[in-house]
């Protein structure tokens, strides 16, 4: 996916280390959407995304690669238009249940700031703060929308909470036991193709390799396609190398094999001379917490579902409710 001209912008800045706000002629000021005859212009959800990225990145800098920042705000990006509606219909909510923010509760989120990514250091805060292009009053503005918005999200979430019976427990703990579950090792099977031989040519071998991932995704045995195109010790048992260590393979193997579920057959993998593929058979050692030992667990992560649910299903009828066109 190309990256889009703010995409670009930002993350040039984020690794400059500034992120000051600068006029870029590079989208004219569409409209976006209207909500309740208030317009978003394309420029609104630019500055909206920039900001987001600005406090994200002072609570994350030093602390993330470059391509994980990117990724981050690509997701911001695709969520902006859709953010900032959400943010006006519940802001607007906010302020028709007569909600104020005081001025302490707005201290206590930037001294919390401050405190957990600076160490309390307030100048250096008010450093970073300088070099990414926003005032102490737009970062206070800032921390009382979050603080309005976390207020609705709680009262909409929060009361009249239907605790989880037994069966739903049960149910999502058979869900998401597998999260838990230690490592183990894997039982694999491996096939070899080589690169080049002294009868065939690169190409001639690379279209042996895609022959045998096309069967293999037709659903042949993995074992019988091992016998006949693999190069290595263990094609005449079918590729079986069985459970393996850590230190048995190459790392980049090894890392496949203890990421794959069993079941799983691997793309083709470069490793040198040869392509390799690897099926995990199984697991063996590996364990599972038991039910009463992620009970509590459970009941959390089933909860915060059921709130994020019911969050929806609000925002969902407050967007029906609101005069909302997006253009």
């Amino acid at each position: 996916m190309k990256p889009s001209p703010l995409h670009a912008l930002l993350i040039g800045l984020t690794f400059a280390g500034t992120f000051a706000a600068r006029a870029e002629p590079v989208v004219l000021n569409q409209l976006k959407a209207v909500v309740n005859s208030e317009p978003i212009t394309q420029n609104m959800v630019d500055q909206a995304v920039r900001t987001q990225v600005q406090v994200w990145l002072m609570g994350n800098k030093g602390m993330v690669s470059r391509s994980e920042a990117e990724k981050e705000i690509r997701k911001m990006e695709e969520r902006a238009l859709d953010d900032l509606i959400d943010r006006k219909l519940i802001l607007s909510e906010f302020k028709t249940l007569g909600g104020v923010i005081k001025e302490q509760y707005v201290d206590e989120s930037v001294n919390r700031f401050v405190s957990g990514r600076f160490g309390g250091d307030y100048d250096k805060f008010l450093e970073e703060l300088k070099k990414s292009g926003m005032t102490i009053s737009q970062f206070r503005d800032v921390q009382e929308e979050q603080i309005a918005v976390q207020a609705i999200r709680s009262e909409k979430t929060g009361k009249d909470s239907i605790p989880n019976t037994p069966w739903e427990l049960r149910r999502k703990y058979e869900e998401i036991k597998g999260d838990f579950a230690s490592d183990g090792q894997p039982k694999i099977r491996i096939m070899s193709i080589p690169k080049e031989t002294p009868s065939s040519s690169p190409s001639q071998q690379e279209a042996v390799m895609k022959t045998v991932l096309s069967k293999l995704q037709s659903g042949a045995s993995f074992s019988t396609l091992a016998k006949e195109y693999s190069a290595d010790s263990y094609a005449d048992k079918g590729g079986l190398v069985g459970v393996i260590g850590k230190n048995q393979l190459n790392a980049g193997l090894t890392k496949a094999a203890y990421s794959m579920p069993p079941g799983q057959v691997s793309p083709p993998m470069d490793d040198g001379t040869h392509w390799r593929i690897i099926k995990v058979e199984s697991r063996v050692g590996q364990t599972v917490p038991s039910f009463e030992e992620l009970k509590e667990d459970v009941d959390k992560r089933l909860t915060v579902e059921k709130q994020q649910k019911k969050l929806e299903t609000w925002l969902t009828k407050l967007r029906r409710d609101a005069n909302v066109r997006i253009y």
